[in-house]
């Protein structure tokens, strides 16, 4: 009788831990994105951002257990709002700073310090840039740098805090009407997750193609090994992308990977019908499906991969000729142009651009329609909008080219070669990074330059009908408006190493760890 009491007393404590764990681990699950959290199965559920002292109940870090999956996160239709009143610091002075989750299990909560948490992205409207929080005691540390007014916020995975406003001494006076308030733009408001897992677009109290965006991180993901080349965008929010360690990775909308396969060359392409067309070794074409399946190879010489594609013709260079591959996986043709660096698909064919060359149009027979040679040669991309066709030169300058005639209309000078663009925002606002960024209107002037953010490697992106995006040297992201207003900046991603936009208005920023930010 005492032997079982003895073996009771030794086996309950095991069961009841066995299915303890099991408890903790339910309704958790694999996801792209990643965020600190306090233990398996909690979601996030708002963000608040707190200067001094922090919120009360007082926030703890839940360290999370080893071995343990993380959860997929639930972004919720509303964050908590800071009700924190503007505060004041001297010019070149720092303002600390925390962003406390709360993470919801059933009717458990957790607070979290996340201000230094690998998914958490620190935005700012200031043109001096937010600084990426330090690990440590204080939290995050904003450091001011010109004298008016600032509003800073913290999204991480969908969630996102209200805006922060700071006012810097010399020049509080202006920070709003009369000088007795300053009020930050309303954030856009956090997506709702739909029964596919998917995100639903966010609500935003300005037109969808604005760029007026508050810089909310949606998701993030981590590949690995830095991106070859640029990211892909494709329908509903879809991307592709190549990596250093020859791996094609697809995503959807809510950063779930989808397609993961070997690959060569730096950069797919996607036809209107959701195919991607990449490299399969150095020498060969690929067509894969949506779902990663391939459907058909073709030998086209050593190539980097395809530069632009159509419902019709998929283009890429290989050596110093321009191939043209049908859709279902022929050789159209073959034409000897030189070394191509860009391209861009026309509704006649394909216009472009080799290194230190000539612009070239080419019709879809293959046949070359005209030849322009910018001053110093061809540099920076060509674009294509409305029967023009824009290209950089190592002259210096933006030339506008009649895309029928090959006659130039207009060239806007710069000091130094284009290195950045040029881009067309929908709103025939054109964007390119010399020794400064530059906006240009559609007759050639220059509206603006902006030489505190000089493009660096990953160039620029569109974002919206009338913005964008600027992965300036220094490690620094930031969105503009066409007249030049500062929408948000940051430092938190790292090293840029390549950015694009998709129609929708997602930005997806990829930086040289291999992490991919989805920001809205």
């Amino acid at each position: 009788m005492l032997s079982r009491w003895l073996r009771l007393l030794v086996v309950a404590p095991v069961v009841l831990f066995v299915f303890g764990a099991i408890l903790l681990s339910c309704g958790s699950g694999g996801s792209g994105g990643t965020l600190p959290t306090p233990s398996p199965g909690f979601a996030l559920e708002a963000i608040t951002i707190s200067t001094g002292a922090p919120p009360s109940p007082t926030p703890t870090v839940f360290p999370t257990p080893k071995n343990s999956v993380t959860p997929t996160l639930t972004p919720r239709p509303s964050a908590s709002p800071t009700n924190i009143e503007p505060g004041s610091v001297p010019t070149g002075g720092t303002i600390s700073f925390n962003a406390i989750g709360t993470f919801i299990r059933s009717k458990r909560i957790k607070y979290v310090d996340i201000t230094a948490g690998a998914a958490t992205l620190w935005t700012s409207t200031d043109n001096t840039v937010l600084l990426a929080p330090p690990s440590g005691d204080l939290g995050g540390v904003y450091t001011t740098g010109f004298a008016g007014c600032v509003c800073i916020l913290a999204s991480s995975s969908g969630v996102s805090s209200q805006f922060l406003a700071i006012g810097v001494y010399d020049n509080l006076a202006t920070c709003g009407p009369g000088g007795t308030a300053f009020m930050c733009p309303t954030p856009v408001a956090t997506p709702t997750a739909t029964p596919g897992g998917a995100l639903a677009p966010a609500a935003s109290s300005t037109p969808a193609p604005s760029a007026r965006s508050a810089g909310v991180l949606m998701w993030t993901f981590d590949a690995g090994s830095e991106l070859r080349g640029r990211i892909a965008t494709g329908a509903g929010g879809s991307i592709f992308f190549i990596t250093r360690d020859g791996v094609l990775h697809g995503l959807n909308s809510a950063g779930k990977e989808t397609v993961h396969r070997s690959a060569d060359g730096s950069s797919p392409v996607v036809l209107p019908d959701g195919t991607v067309a990449a490299m399969a070794s150095k020498s060969a074409l690929a067509a894969i499906g949506p779902d990663g399946a391939m459907l058909w190879n073709l030998e086209i010489g050593n190539s980097a991969g395809p530069l632009a594609a159509t419902d019709r013709a998929i283009y890429a260079s290989a050596g110093g000729d321009l191939v043209s591959i049908s859709t279902a996986g022929s050789l159209n043709w073959r034409v000897s142009v030189g070394p191509v660096t860009s391209a861009a698909a026309t509704p006649d064919g394909v216009v472009v651009g080799t290194s230190r060359g000539a612009v070239s149009a080419l019709a879809a027979d293959g046949a070359v329609v005209w030849t322009f040679q910018p001053d110093g040669g061809f540099s920076g991309s060509v674009a294509y909008s409305d029967d023009v066709v824009y290209a950089g030169s190592v002259g210096g300058g933006i030339y506008a080219i009649d895309s029928r005639t090959g006659n130039p209309l207009w060239h806007s000078n710069s000091a130094n070669a284009v290195t950045a663009g040029p881009v067309v925002a929908p709103s025939g606002a054109i964007f390119a990074g010399s020794d400064t960024i530059y906006r240009v209107n559609a007759d050639g002037q220059v509206q603006w330059e902006n030489s505190s953010l000089k493009p660096g490697d990953a160039g620029l992106s569109v974002v919206g009908d009338d913005g964008v995006f600027d992965a300036a040297t220094g490690d620094v992201g930031a969105v503009l408006t066409g007249d030049g207003t500062y929408v948000w900046t940051s430092r938190s991603f790292g090293k840029i190493a390549t950015a694009a936009s998709s129609p929708s208005g997602m930005l997806y920023v990829g930086t040289s760890t291999g992490r991919i930010f989805a920001v809205r």
